[in-house]
């Protein structure tokens, strides 16, 4: 659907609840097999592995038996065993063993997300059933493209907030100093929001996944170039950040990239300062904020949902 029009702005935080987005949980090289890493998630705590065949798996962190953390136990044949009392669960969260024979109850099990592993992280999606497919980036696959994914760090707002800068035309000029041109119009999905905007100097295709993942093909004269910004939600307020910068895969990509990673560190050092003090509120919007509006429109619209096992 395609919406032009100015927007009245709605948003209401929720307590408890969070979009059901997809959300980086750690960078691909963090996670090795055999080894269980605890990460905080929506309020609460999962773990992240792999199994036997490499694949992530993210699971909640707290044993159904009495609530030890499992990020403290250890895999054990490709089972994550409770350092507690050596419960052990599967991939699946079912409980497969309890050492003291007892049988074991029907409750023994530990949630299980949706993962998957795309542009050197590894997502989990907040819901039992994953409601549209993973980010990615406009106009690629990561065949096509040299890329590299970083952690940039904490952040204490909402994952949404670092993202409405995608269509935050205004603050391109104000705070970027870069001859940003608003597209003529954006296209609002149920799970994103797309568009492309050009003038003399570049054009880009913008796109929203989810409530927490903006990604860009910026071209120009000087080469094209892509960037994905993005953030886990670790509780109401407080975000955990990383981003994703590549280039066409052709000779020189390397210092293409470092380029290009270097404006981006740039950008996000620029919007650090704001980001990090600004205490959000609705506002009194002008024209010039009818994309701006309308996300947030869009993301107090987004399904939300309280964490799995939380």
């Amino acid at each position: 659907m395609l919406d032009t029009a100015p927007a009245t702005l709605r948003y209401e935080i929720q307590t408890g609840v969070f979009p059901q987005s997809w959300y980086p949980m750690a960078l691909s090289r963090e996670i090795a097999t055999g080894a269980l890493t605890g990460v905080d998630f929506l309020g609460t705590r999962v773990i992240v592995y792999r199994d036997s065949e490499g694949r992530p798996i993210v699971q909640s962190a707290y044993c159904p038996h009495l609530g030890a953390d499992l990020s403290q136990g250890q895999l054990v044949e490709g089972r994550v065993r409770c350092p507690f009392h050596h419960w052990s669960f599967g991939a699946d969260g079912h409980c497969v063993h309890i050492p003291t024979g007892d049988k074991i109850p029907p409750g023994a099990t530990v949630a299980t997300y949706p993962t998957a592993e795309a542009w050197g992280l590894i997502w989990a999606f907040n819901g039992t059933a994953a409601l549209f497919p993973p980010p990615r980036m406009p106009d690629a696959d990561e065949a096509a493209l040299v890329f590299e994914s970083h952690l940039y760090g904490p952040r204490p707002i909402d994952p949404w907030l670092g993202v409405s800068n995608g269509v935050d035309f205004q603050h391109l000029r104000a705070l970027h100093n870069i001859s940003a041109t608003p597209p003529e119009t954006v296209a609002v999905g149920p799970y994103g929001i797309e568009y492309r905007a050009e003038n003399q100097f570049y054009s880009q295709h913008g796109l929203i996944t989810g409530a927490n993942c903006f990604a860009q093909h910026l071209s120009a004269a000087s080469g094209d170039a892509w960037m994905m910004f993005t953030g886990r939600a670790v509780a109401r307020g407080r975000s955990m950040s990383y981003f994703v910068v590549g280039v066409a895969a052709s000779d020189g990509a390397e210092q293409r990239l470092d380029a290009v990673k270097a404006m981006t560190m740039r950008l996000i050092d620029e919007d650090a300062p704001v980001l990090n003090t600004i205490r959000f509120r609705k506002g009194t919007l002008v024209a010039s904020d009818r994309f701006l509006a309308r996300f947030f429109n869009y993301v107090a619209e987004f399904p939300n949902a309280p964490a799995l096992g939380g």
